[in-house]
């Protein structure tokens, strides 16, 4: 038999389980790295959709997009870092509108979301939550509903 490592003596693989361990963790931190940076870049795109996810749809009197006119409000105050959804949701608890009504105001300049207080995000996130759950379940409802039409009547 061979002079094995001690460390890789129970694998099957005779593997280093030092090294394993080391790979880990360097894993580990390289995600987190990575997820430190995402959390702190953030695309208009990506902040429209999540709008979107949140119920804001239609376009204003120049046929401009509700969500863009939203983060063109949150852009303007330099906070799209934070995130589309801890403005509305903040606006949400403070204002008692829904995000529709939202981002009607910020079109008719009644409102800037980047001016209000912001709330502790431990109030903020439930509302969101709870939203996004609403908007999935209807996402879900109109998929099942495409699928039957689907099987019904073929492509």
């Amino acid at each position: 038999m061979k002079n094995l490592n001690k460390k890789a003596v129970n694998s099957k693989l005779n593997l280093d389980f030092s090294i394993v361990k080391k790979a880990r963790e360097t894993a580990r931190i390289i995600a987190f790295d990575t997820q430190k940076f995402i959390d702190r870049h953030t695309t208009t795109t990506i902040e429209r959709t999540i709008c979107r996810l949140l119920g804001i749809d239609g376009v204003d009197e120049f046929g401009v997009p509700l969500p863009n006119v939203v983060i063109n409000n949150i852009k303007k105050g330099k906070g799209l870092g934070i995130g589309a959804a801890i403005f509305i949701g903040n606006a949400i608890l403070q204002k008692k509108l829904s995000p529709q009504e939202i981002a009607e105001k910020i079109v008719k300049d009644e409102l800037d979301l980047t001016k209000l207080p912001l709330n502790d995000s431990s109030e903020i996130k439930p509302t969101i939550i709870k939203l996004a759950k609403h908007t999935l379940e209807k996402i879900t409802k109109n998929q099942n509903k495409r699928d039957s039409y689907l099987e019904k009547f073929g492509e």
